[in-house]
């Protein structure tokens, strides 16, 4: 698989994946930050939740929603394994779906995933809370869970090393668990520049074979390894 070291002028009208539901959900609207665009979003809420996992979606100018098939297969084996234990929200970043504004350089996208925090910890309070991020939205993800705080564990699922930061200089560090999934054929992020970034982080690595950045063909045992992860309420052995 050819590396990519920047990305490619966006396309003008990118391929988008249809909408589609997850046993459970409300569409909602969700108030953005400081007065910030209102987001279109998805949310899986069961009164006793114990565990409220935020999911973060691809590149908008590329096509990533909150219907991309890595984070549609997520929420589904979320809402299958986690019963009444889990919630969930997935949400659709300013200019993106429904959700009002526009595209501001990650930068905004960050508010819109403390947004999407807010409002499912509104819903349920006392949950422990984890943050999963695909492609551009492990960056936003992470960044988001750093500054509100109050984040138990952050996931990565196919880190663009190459073309977000995800190490500040500003000495703001996430304090909880990390883990990070990434194919081996993955091409914004080589096996190596995983293990570089998993070893500063601090965070489990696990690499599926045969995998490119999409998880083409995998998207389902893709999913099955993150949710344990993401959400161990899910499964009577909680991962290390």
């Amino acid at each position: 698989m050819p590396r990519v070291r920047e990305l490619p002028p966006p396309p003008e009208h990118p391929a988008l994946s249809p909408p589609a539901s997850v046993e459970g959900e409300e569409l909602v609207t969700i108030p953005g930050i400081d007065g910030g665009p209102s987001l279109e979003a998805r949310m899986r809420v069961p009164a006793a939740a114990e565990r409220a996992v935020v999911l973060c979606h691809p590149h908008p100018l590329y096509g990533g929603t909150m219907h991309s098939a890595v984070v549609l297969a997520i929420a589904k084996v979320l809402a299958e394994r986690g019963g009444s234990r889990v919630a969930h929200l997935r949400f659709n970043y300013r200019g993106v779906g429904a959700s009002e504004g526009r595209y501001a350089e990650g930068l905004g996208e960050i508010d819109d995933a403390r947004a999407a925090l807010r409002a499912l910890r509104a819903q349920v309070p006392g949950a422990k809370v984890t943050v999963c991020g695909y492609s551009f939205g492990t960056f936003v993800g992470l960044r988001a869970a750093v500054i509100e705080g109050g984040v138990e564990r952050v996931t990565l699922v196919a880190p663009a090393v190459r073309i977000f930061h995800f190490v500040k200089d500003d000495g703001a560090a996430f304090q909880g668990r990390l883990a990070i999934f990434v194919g081996d054929d993955d091409e914004f992020c080589d096996v190596s520049e995983a293990e570089d970034l998993a070893a500063v982080l601090g965070a489990r690595l696990t690499v599926f074979p045969g995998a490119d950045h999409y998880f083409l063909k995998s998207r389902r045992k893709l999913a099955e390894a993150v949710v344990p992860v993401i959400a161990p309420e899910t499964s009577t052995i909680s991962p290390a």
